[in-house]
């Protein structure tokens, strides 16, 4: 119900709120109906209802009824963020993409050396001749298919392409490596200043298991898959199928115990 006096100006008006009692108002004088005439009574009566034409009052200064109430319904949940939403990490990015590049490269030098000989490598008749000595079969197609998993795993790894595949895969690599060193004949050491030791395989080892658990990061061809900063089970996954795969194509094609002590065993030592 709105009212307004005399001399107002009309784009102002007056909100009144209802009440629930009767309001008597009595006729004004002089207005048709009024005083002396046969209206002359009180009435109680309301004006009808309709509909309010709020603009005039939203344009004088007033609130704003195109604006949503400050109440009413909300949601009752909140929208989770999308996984595609990385927060900042740091320098974890940064350090992730050196561990791949570094660690890339040499993987992929070395399956070179196998393949073709460069970086003064033994080439694939060299390294098969080394995996019949460490008493495998079929050593010649080993030896091509452990170069070239080398090769295309270590340039994975540098561009972070699938990189739980290709670290899972350059790790059963690394781990057949160490068991052909300790069944050789020759002591293996762990560390050791004029023959090669077992340090450089468990640094690449413990590299490929840090990047199976914590991936690529953002700076790698794997930004937009959930494994390049929240692997969860892919890490456990590939880790154990590479497992599997590395004890059968031992079990198989060589068939000695790398963990028994026998007098044909080499000795691990700690220096």
């Amino acid at each position: 119900m709105t009212s307004s006096k005399p001399g107002d100006d009309p784009a102002r008006t007056e909100i009144l709120h209802d009440v629930d009692y009767p309001l008597d108002v009595p006729d004004a004088p002089g207005r048709e109906g009024g005083s002396g005439g046969a209206g002359d009574t009180a009435t109680t009566a309301f004006p009808a209802a309709g509909p309010t034409d709020y603009s005039q009052f939203a344009e004088s200064g007033g609130y704003d009824m195109s604006a949503p109430l400050p109440f009413g319904d909300q949601p009752a949940t909140i929208e989770p963020a999308t996984r595609d939403t990385i927060g900042r990490r740091g320098t974890i990015d940064l350090g992730l993409f050196v561990l791949r590049v570094t660690v890339g490269i040499l993987l992929a030098m070395r399956g070179l050396q196998k393949l073709f000989g460069m970086f003064g490598g033994p080439g694939i008749d060299g390294f098969t001749q080394t995996l019949t000595d460490s008493g495998f079969d079929h050593a010649r197609i080993l030896a091509i298919a452990g170069g070239a998993v080398e090769l295309v795993a270590g340039v994975m790894l540098v561009v972070g392409l699938a990189t739980p595949v290709a670290a899972a895969g350059l790790l059963g690599l690394v781990g057949l490596g160490i068991a052909v060193r300790l069944t050789g004949t020759d002591p293996v050491p762990v560390l050791s200043d004029t023959t090669r030791g077992l340090e450089p395989s468990i640094l690449y080892a413990a590299a490929m298991v840090a990047l199976l658990f914590s991936g690529p990061g953002r700076w790698s061809a794997d930004r937009k898959w959930g494994w390049s900063h929240r692997p969860r089970f892919s890490g456990v996954v590939w880790l154990v199928i590479v497992a599997v795969i590395a004890a059968l194509a031992w079990y198989f094609l060589n068939g000695t115990n790398p963990l028994s002590s026998t007098a044909d065993s080499a000795p691990v030592t700690a220096g």
